[in-house]
């Protein structure tokens, strides 16, 4: 196959209402037309694409920020937890020691209920949600969040490259004069937009 041979292959004949064949500068002005509405849609879609991006890798770059002060305090609340188990701890060998003075035996009580009821509400504490469990939870759906956020990212980016591409083609259709290449940008077009839904929705996950 020669190059007028696949020329001839792109080159669709343009026709009129009353069926006349255009010539190549009225071909060209109906394609300009026809271009001009799908380029702009393109860049919509485009723009869109972007935004979306950005607004994704935001969420992620926010979560993981979120996540690391939730799982230091977490961390914070492990240690101060610790270090009243640790008294507690001393505190029970010393009620268990028969020599400690039995005029501290209350005191000593109290104490280790105090410390025991520190370390329940450092373990959960529902009222203000800041118990490690309550904190645990919360850093498991900021995980979930930034996961997912992840997942979805990538369709952004081939969504954008996709519609460039279906603007590449609606513009060289003006200059080639090519219904094909037209209709090829439409093609596109269609499947950067169905890449676009897959990121919003995430309905077919990525192979890889």
């Amino acid at each position: 196959m020669d190059i007028k041979q696949f020329q001839g292959m792109l080159d669709m004949v343009i026709k009129s209402k009353d069926g006349k064949v255009l010539s190549r500068s009225e071909g060209e002005a109906v394609l300009k037309g026809l271009s001009s509405v799908t380029i702009t849609i393109f860049a919509a879609l485009l723009a869109i694409c972007t935004w979306l991006g950005g607004q994704v890798s935001g969420k992620i770059m926010a979560d993981n920020i979120e996540l690391g002060d939730t799982y230091s305090f977490f961390q914070a609340k492990a240690i101060k937890q610790n270090m009243y188990q640790l008294n507690l701890d001393d505190l029970t060998v010393q009620l268990a020691d028969k020599t400690t003075d039995k005029a501290l035996l209350p005191q000593l009580k109290a104490r280790a209920e105090n410390y025991q009821n520190y370390i329940n509400i450092l373990e959960s504490d529902p009222k203000t949600g800041e118990g490690k469990k309550e904190i645990l939870a919360k850093a498991r759906l900021l995980e979930a969040d930034r996961d997912s956020a992840k997942k979805r990212s990538p369709f952004f980016g081939m969504a954008a490259t996709t519609i460039q591409i279906a603007i590449i083609f609606s513009t060289t259709a003006i200059l080639a004069v090519s219904m094909a290449l037209w209709y090829a940008s439409i093609g596109v077009g269609i499947i950067g937009l169905i890449i676009l839904a897959d990121g919003i929705w995430y309905f077919f996950p990525l192979p890889f």
